[in-house]
């Protein structure tokens, strides 16, 4: 009798035990098995609103010295200058971002589009695809402020 008690404990003792580590397991594999989802983007960032500044090419001077200026009321400033001419542009208007898409609305004028990376935003074209090209790289705006 005391053989078969003893066998009855030590298999409830090893269920037991096999038991815990099953759920322990299984808890384990949950947690691997959990996607991590990146909520990062600009829409649901703070950060950007402020100034950005560069130089966009031209085909007829230098350059076009660009301050675009995304104000907290969903409105902007964008002030063009051209190098070595006497021509300076300043253009006004609402802007909204979806995701890291900003699209800038002038108040008279066709939508531009630009994608909002970590304190720059990059230049896109009509379809809404990064600039191409040699130049690609100089179609960034700087965050400055």
């Amino acid at each position: 009798m005391k053989n078969k008690v003893m066998i009855l404990a030590a298999a409830i003792t090893l269920v037991a035990c096999g038991g815990n580590q099953q759920k322990k397991a299984v808890s384990e594999k949950v947690k691997a098995d959990a996607v991590k989802v990146d909520m990062h983007d600009a829409e649901s960032s703070l950060d950007y609103q402020g100034t950005y500044t560069g130089v966009f090419p031209a085909a007829d001077c230098p350059g076009i010295d660009m301050r675009l200026t995304l104000k907290k009321d969903g409105t902007y400033s964008l002030h063009m200058k051209y190098l070595d001419r006497d021509s300076e542009f300043d253009e006004k208007g609402a802007y909204k971002v979806k995701g890291n898409l900003l699209t800038l609305t002038p108040m008279d004028g066709q939508p531009e589009y630009y994608k909002v990376e970590e304190n720059q935003v990059r230049k896109l074209d009509a379809d809404k695809q990064p600039v191409t090209g040699a130049l690609a790289e100089n179609y960034v705006l700087k965050k400055t402020e």
